[in-house]
């Protein structure tokens, strides 16, 4: 008797073995491109640009930006816990823009002004100026607001 090349099992585990190697490649087409800025923020000072005074630390205010794909999420854990904001946004080497704003629990679309609540600019622009692993630090025309990843 004569024995094939392929049996039955070897041929099932090379096609499936295909199948999943094409899907694992180009199923997903969002991939995570913001490099250090990717994860759960909390901020550790808010300065006024104009006083140079701290308006508000961690003791403070307890606020957190958690940053995914293009999606960034605002929220003070000193309100209700139902409470906070999402906000599509973009960004170049140095800079971050804020477009869209929803806010919960309603989910409403709002100006990017409603984000004053958060170190936000009217203007929804913020400047990088220290961006690491670690930490980062963004300056709008009102604020730097210091950062300590967790």
């Amino acid at each position: 008797m004569r024995r094939l090349p392929f049996t039955v099992f070897s041929l099932t585990l090379s096609l499936t073995l295909t199948l999943s190697l094409s899907f694992s490649l180009f199923s997903c087409d969002k991939l995570d491109e913001n490099g250090a800025f990717d994860g759960n923020w909390q901020l550790t000072e808010w300065r006024d640009n104009a006083t140079n005074h701290v308006l508000a630390d961690r003791y403070t205010k307890r606020i957190y930006y958690a940053v995914k794909l293009n999606i960034i999420q605002m929220r003070d854990y000193s309100k209700p816990y139902d409470t906070w904001h999402l906000s599509y946004f973009h960004r170049s080497n140095d800079s971050l823009y804020i477009d869209k704003v929803y806010h919960r629990p309603f989910d409403r679309e709002e100006p990017v002004d409603s984000l004053a609540l958060y170190g936000c600019a009217p203007e929804g622009r913020y400047a990088f100026i220290k961006l690491t692993h670690d930490d980062m630090i963004l300056r709008n025309s009102l604020y730097t607001l210091t950062f300590r990843k967790y």
